[in-house]
Order: structure tokens, then C-alpha cells, then sequence
């Protein structure tokens, strides 16, 4: 049996400004109703927010903090708070406010009603950045041409420990934590919930890890890019085959020369442009795959204090 009813993880980045509010909140909601821990993981901040969480854990003996040695990531940090945690169900939320700590309520009544092994808020509408949104949509929409089940996730999230003990202990260095709860369950429920106005602005993952982390996930936890390859190649191969039985059944049976040299020169040119990428987003692959076996490390803590 674990020390506590809940975990509740946050994975903290440039939020100095909202932590002490944050936290307040969250210990408003939980204060009486069920025992608790809170379990802040810095990644690698710049501004003072490890600063800022020093002084609520001097203050709050149940709260763990961990610092990262250099930024790994939103996901990463959270797989590493489910490391540390003892509840018996583990609570993950953004530390900027944007979903008030008191809907955390939605996610414990809808797990008690469904006994599902993860409870996604899904968020009736958040205030991101265009650019940001259209980010989001891009992702969700090329999951589900692979699976149904996914790009339905969000970061506020219910999950029971038993879940988030699989994901620690066969995580690889690279973390996507709503790709990875598809390999262990499908039993999930969803609940709306509603966008905090109030939310702090604080500083945000820059647009280009954004994109690496999209890329990431298209190509190393899915077979999507590996199935266009499959598919493109087939119908080059076919337009290709087509083109050269008009051809050879002009020159034949027609006997109509065929002037052929520009329309070979750019049928190379644009296969072999087709080949080199295919050749590119395969050496990706390869490249994961010496990270997994070289035991590349998703995350690094250079401070623990609990």
C-alpha cells in the first residue's frame, strides 16, 4: 500500500510567477479530503523558479522538488516525478494555472465511476498561441490516421500507480507519455473540463523543440512515416510502370519514336529526390535505435530534495 492517496506531479519550466499560487490552490483542494504529496520537477529553468520552489518545500514537508541537470523535456520531467511518487493514484497538471487545481474533482469522481486505469481532462478550449494551436491540431490529426485512440490526451491527467510503475521502468530515452500509455491500456475516460481565464503567463518551450518533439513522435512512436514510404513508392512504381507500357507499346506497335531525354532526366532527378528521403527518414530509425541500444538517458537530476 502506498504512503498516499494522490501524487500530484508538475513539471515546472519558467513558472516562477505562478508556483507559490499553484501550490496554494492545490493544497486548498486537497487539505482534509485525502492524504497527498506534491512532487515538482524543475526542467531546467531560467528564471528563479527552483528558487521559488526551495521556499514552498521549506515550508511543506510533503512536497518533493528535483532539478534537471539541462532541459529534457515536458514529458520527461513528468515520467521522472512518477518515479518518486507514492500515492496510490498520480495526479499530472501544467504549472501555469491554465486548469484550476479544483477540476482535479472531475478526474477522481469520473475514475471512481469508471475504474479506468487513466482519467484525460480534455480541455474545452485553452489559450494558446495561433502557431501553437495549429501545432496541436497537425499532431492529433496525424495520429489518427494510425490509430483511433490516439492524439486524444492532454497533460492533466488521473492515472493509477500501477500504470506509471510500467512507465518508469521501460521508458527509453525518448518520452511521450500519452504514446506510451497506449502499450500498457486502453481502458481510458475523459472528462471536459474548462480553461482557467486567470491562468499566469509565464515562459513558454520554444517553437522549435516543439517541432522536434513532433517529429519525434511521428517518426519514433509511430509507423506512420514508414507506411508513406511504403505507399509512395508503390505508386511511383506503378505511374512509372504505366508510363513505360505507353511507351514501349508506342515504339512497337506504333512505331512512333520517342523523344525521351527531358522526360528521363527529370524521372531521375525527382526518383532519386524520392529515394534520398526515403534513405533519410530510415537513417532516423537507425538513429533511434543506437540511442535505445547506447542507453541514452531520457532525463538527469542534479537535486533531489524531498
Amino acid at each position: 500500500m502506498n504512503e498516499f492517496d494522490y501524487s500530484i506531479i508538475i513539471p515546472v519550466y519558467g513558472a516562477e510567477n505562478a508556483l507559490e499560487k499553484l501550490h496554494g490552490s492545490i493544497c486548498g483542494f486537497f487539505e482534509g479530503k485525502y492524504s497527498y504529496e506534491i512532487i515538482y520537477v524543475d526542467d531546467h529553468s531560467t528564471d528563479k523558479s527552483w528558487e521559488v520552489l526551495k521556499k514552498i518545500k521549506q515550508a511543506h514537508k510533503n512536497t518533493t522538488i528535483i532539478h534537471f541537470s539541462k532541459n529534457f523535456g515536458q514529458h520527461a520531467a513528468t515520467i521522472c516525478g512518477f518515479k518518486y511518487a507514492k500515492g496510490n493514484f498520480l495526479i499530472t497538471i501544467d504549472d501555469d494555472l491554465e486548469v484550476h487545481p479544483q477540476e482535479i474533482e472531475k478526474l477522481i469522481a469520473e475514475q471512481k465511476k469508471s475504474n479506468a486505469d487513466v482519467v484525460y481532462g480534455e480541455y474545452r478550449k485553452l489559450h494558446k498561441a495561433f502557431f501553437r494551436s495549429i501545432f496541436t491540431g497537425i499532431y492529433k490529426r496525424l495520429s489518427k490516421m494510425e490509430d483511433n485512440e490516439k492524439g486524444k490526451g492532454s497533460s492533466f491527467r488521473l492515472l493509477k500507480s500501477s500504470v506509471t510503475k510500467k512507465l518508469s521502468a521501460n521508458h527509453k530515452h525518448f518520452v511521450f507519455i500519452d504514446e506510451l500509455l497506449l502499450w500498457y491500456t486502453r481502458n481510458m475516460s475523459f472528462v471536459p473540463v474548462p480553461s482557467n481565464k486567470n491562468y499566469i503567463e509565464k515562459k513558454r518551450y520554444k517553437m522549435g523543440s516543439l517541432f522536434s518533439l513532433a517529429g519525434n513522435v511521428i517518426l519514433f512512436s509511430s509507423t506512420f512515416p514508414l507506411k508513406l514510404v511504403t505507399r509512395i513508392g508503390f505508386l511511383l512504381f506503378s505511374v512509372n510502370f504505366l508510363i513505360g507500357i505507353y511507351f514501349i507499346f508506342k515504339k512497337l506497335f506504333l512505331k512512333i519514336d520517342v523523344a525521351g531525354y527531358a522526360s528521363l532526366i527529370i524521372s531521375i532527378l525527382f526518383s532519386t529526390g524520392l529515394i534520398i528521403f526515403c534513405i533519410g527518414i530510415l537513417a532516423q530509425y537507425i538513429s533511434q535505435a543506437i540511442k535505445t541500444i547506447n542507453n541514452l538517458p531520457a532525463y538527469n537530476e542534479d537535486e533531489v530534495i524531498c
